[in-house]
C-alpha cells in the first residue's frame, strides 16, 4: 500500500480505516492477549536484565547451531553448491562460539541488537503510517520512535551499559509494543 503508484483518495483512506478497525474489533481478544503477553514479557525482562540479555544470546547461539547442522545435512544429501557448505559451517561455528563463550559474544551481540533495533524501529514507523486511518495509530508511531531512540542509545552507549542495558532495551521494547497493540484495540473497540 505504501508503494503503490496510484493516489489514495480520502474516501479510500476512510474505507481502509474502517476495514482495519473492523479487523481489530473482530479479533479483539487475540490482540489484547498479544498486547498483555508483550507487556508481561517486558516487565519480566526488566526485572532480570542480565539474565534476559544472556538468555537472548544463548537462544540465538542454539538456533544458529541447529540451523547450521540442518543446513549441512541437507546440503550434503542434495549435493548443493559449495557456498551452502560454507554458510552451514559459518552458522555452526558461530553457534558453538556463542554457546561456548557467551559473555564475550554478548558484547558483540549488543552491536547486532543495535542494528536490529534500528531496522525494527524504521519498520514500526512504516507500520504506524499504514495504521494511520485507525484511531490511536499514534501509539504505534510512538513505539517506533522509542525503538529508534533505544537503538541510538545502544549505538552511543556501548559498552557503557553493556549487559544490563541490553536486557532493559529488550524490556522497554516489549512493553511499548504491547501497550501500542492494546491502545489500538481499545480505541477501535469503543
Amino acid at each position: 500500500m505504501l508503494f503503490t503508484k496510484t493516489m489514495i483518495t480520502t474516501g479510500d483512506f476512510d474505507a481502509l480505516g474502517a476495514r482495519v478497525e473492523q479487523e481489530l474489533r473482530d479479533h479483539k481478544g487475540k490482540y489484547i492477549f498479544q498486547g498483555i503477553v508483550f507487556v508481561m514479557a517486558g516487565i519480566l525482562a526488566a526485572a532480570f536484565p542480565a539474565a534476559t540479555a544472556l538468555n537472548v544470546e544463548l537462544i540465538i547461539g542454539a538456533i544458529l547451531l541447529l540451523v547450521g547442522v540442518f543446513q549441512l545435512i541437507l546440503t550434503l544429501k542434495s549435493k548443493m553448491h559449495w557456498w551452502s557448505l560454507l554458510s552451514a559451517g559459518l552458522s555452526i561455528v558461530i553457534g558453538i562460539v556463542m554457546l561456548w563463550k557467551p559473555l564475550p559474544m554478548l558484547l558483540a551481540f549488543v552491536t547486532l541488537l543495535a542494528v536490529f533495533m534500528t531496522i525494527e524501529g524504521v519498520l514500526e514507523l512504516l507500520l504506524a503510517f499504514q495504521f494511520r486511518p485507525v484511531r490511536n495509530w499514534s501509539w504505534m508511531l510512538f513505539s517506533g520512535v522509542i525503538t529508534l531512540l533505544l537503538a541510538v542509545i545502544l549505538w552511543i552507549g556501548f559498552p557503557v551499559f553493556d549487559v544490563l542495558y541490553l536486557g532493559w532495551v529488550v524490556a522497554i521494547n516489549l512493553v511499548f509494543y504491547g501497550v501500542s497493540l492494546l491502545m489500538l484495540v481499545w480505541k477501535s473497540a469503543s
